[in-house]
């Protein structure tokens, strides 16, 4: 049967899969690919909706079950993967793009891909250095049923995947896609001398605390785009540091064009599209030193321990101190970002799409090309 490619794809409103999903979603377009995005985790904001609404390839389901990472979500999930089974048994699409786990308990007259942006276990490895503890068991076993039942996982990196397939084991086929940004080319770019970065404080993926901690030593002021309050109302006002809160992502994007050194101290980062998007605002990087981050980035940054703040504060300063290899830095990040486009993860999925659906799909190609 020929026609239009029809894809079920699940997606959480909270953080970056939310970035991810509209990028793909849209990139998806050039393709002539008609998406089902069925949304969990809470309802969208205006900003999410009106980057819905300027999508037409878009349909979409809304709900606010909460994710199986969340505190008690069982009944939830379990109302969310029969909603799914109903969305899927409506639309009845040629394929399911998978972007959580708590759903893929179905009954699918189509291939199934698993996208492993992240999750608690290997969270817990990195920043903890030891497994999940004994509560976090019933989430461990969903996932692995979830990425055994794939026809094929993919994940951001092929450190992530390597992470993965360590804690739950080989999978029928795997691959890395890497993660990419619908970005406006920037023009000539002022920059200012202030470090940036991006994360919540309490988050200690981020790891937000060590750049707060070394501040005040730094010859720059450091600003950081996320909030400094935590979930149980702790307030943390650190020395030469103001946090921005949340901001919409054009905002965002002006303070990165402004910064000249963006700092990612993460211990945990599968991707990183907040760096993508400082790299290609212009950018010197100085960022952690994890096999994520190092894959991605290669000699295009500059990198550091994330658990000495010695070696941070020395790193950065020297990033600071020397103009000249703070150009150059900034000139290989703004190369290096040119790799990860929207466009360029769009052809990627594509190419998984049709080895694994309906042989008349294979002559789908970019409608713009």
């Amino acid at each position: 049967m020929k026609g239009r490619l029809k894809i079920l794809m699940t997606a959480d409103t909270i953080g970056g899969v939310w970035t991810y999903s509209m990028d793909l979603c849209k990139a998806l377009q050039d393709y002539d690919v008609e998406v089902h995005l069925v949304t969990m985790g809470g309802l969208l904001n205006e900003e999410q909706n009106t980057q819905v609404e300027q999508l037409g390839n878009v349909h979409l389901y809304e709900s606010s079950y909460k994710l199986e990472w969340m505190q008690n979500p069982w009944e939830d999930v379990e109302k969310a993967r029969q909603w799914v089974q109903s969305v899927h048994d409506r639309v009845m699409p040629n394929l399911i793009h998978f972007n959580n786990y708590g759903q893929i308990n179905g009954r699918w007259n189509c291939p199934v891909i698993t996208v492993f942006h992240s999750c608690v276990q290997t969270w817990w490895q990195a920043i903890k250095s030891e497994e999940a503890p004994p509560e976090w068991e019933r989430y461990k076993e969903l996932v692995e049923k979830a990425l055994r039942l794939s026809d094929v996982v993919v994940a951001p990196t092929v450190a992530m995947l390597q992470q993965a397939e360590s804690i739950y084991g080989g999978f029928a086929s795997a691959e890395a896609i890497y993660n990419g940004r619908n970005l406006k080319v920037c023009g000539s770019l002022r920059k200012e001398p202030y470090i940036l970065s991006a994360g919540r404080v309490w988050d200690e993926a981020k790891n937000i605390k060590l750049l707060s901690n070394i501040a005040s030593e730094l010859e720059w002021p450091v600003y950081i785009a996320g909030q400094n309050e935590s979930p149980d109302g702790e307030t943390y006002t650190p020395a030469k540091v103001r946090f921005l809160g949340h901001m919409p992502q054009d905002d965002l994007q002006h303070c990165m064009e402004r910064a000249s050194i963006f700092v990612m101290p993460a211990k945990y980062e599968p991707f990183g599209l907040a760096v993508l998007e400082a790299a290609n605002a212009g950018c010197a990087l100085a960022l952690s030193n994890i096999d994520t981050l190092r894959e991605i980035w290669g000699d295009a940054a500059v990198y550091f321990n994330p658990f000495d703040e010695i070696s941070a504060k020395a790193i950065i300063q020297n990033l600071i101190a020397d103009e000249e290899l703070r150009h150059k830095m900034t000139a290989k990040a703004v190369i290096r970002a040119k790799d990860f486009t929207a466009a360029a993860m769009a052809d990627k999925y594509m190419q998984l799409y049709q080895k694994l659906v309906h042989e008349d799909y294979k002559e789908l190609t970019n409608q713009n090309v």
